[in-house]
């Protein structure tokens, strides 16, 4: 949850319905709608310490649609930043170098990145913290899977950062039974946040990773 400089905005809202001009982030919203997160990846999540703001992509939709945040392109700090919620804009922002991608596996990482900026969205408190970061890499990590099973092998063809550096790789080693992979990995990008917070009270997960201990 960084703020970042004001761009103008790709999406707009016309009574109930979410409309933009994007049509890589209206496949991605489309596909939103119907992620279903599996029962046994809720429990696996849940026995971790992470605790995921929402119970399935329709949620995160009708949220996004009902506190009407923006969902544009915009410009971001590198090329590993795939996703921002910028807070002061209402905005969720995608790394524009995927502007008008329509590659499958690209759309459904997009769609993945907007869910996650979503639970950020949700708390409305401008701040983050390791567990805030586990609450949310889980659900792009199960809506990664639950894309696996409806689309097999679709991110085959997806060679693009987002996919193999970002949804692929956090799906594959937040699943893995020994968590060391992913306490490396959340290490290496969100050490310098506190363990936890007011609203996300930090679970052991979340200390091993602030203090390295596992």
């Amino acid at each position: 949850m960084i703020k970042v400089f004001a761009y103008n905005n790709n999406i707009c809202y016309q009574g109930q319905k979410l409309k933009n001009n994007s049509d890589t982030i209206n496949l991605a919203l489309e596909e939103i709608k119907k992620v279903q997160f599996a029962q046994n990846d809720i429990n696996y999540v849940y026995k971790i310490g992470a605790k995921p703001p929402f119970k399935n992509g329709q949620e995160v939709y009708d949220f996004i649609k009902n506190s009407k945040i923006k969902i544009k392109f915009a410009p971001m700090p590198s090329h590993d930043t795939h996703a921002q919620w910028d807070i002061d804009e209402n905005t969720i922002k995608i790394n524009e170098i995927y502007k008008n991608n329509k590659n499958k596996a690209v759309v459904l990482a997009i769609s993945e990145a907007i869910i996650h900026e979503a639970g950020h969205a949700k708390d409305n408190d401008g701040e983050s913290s390791i567990q805030e970061e586990l609450n949310c890499l889980s659900l792009n990590a199960m809506a990664h899977r639950d894309y696996d099973r409806k689309y097999p092998n679709i991110y085959d063809s997806g060679q693009e950062n987002i996919v193999k550096n970002g949804v692929t790789l956090y799906s594959e080693i937040y699943f893995e039974q020994n968590p060391y992979r992913l306490i490396k990995k959340i290490q290496k990008s969100y050490s310098h946040l506190p363990p936890g917070d007011v609203i996300h009270p930090a679970c052991n997960l979340a200390y091993a990773i602030k203090y390295n201990h596992f």
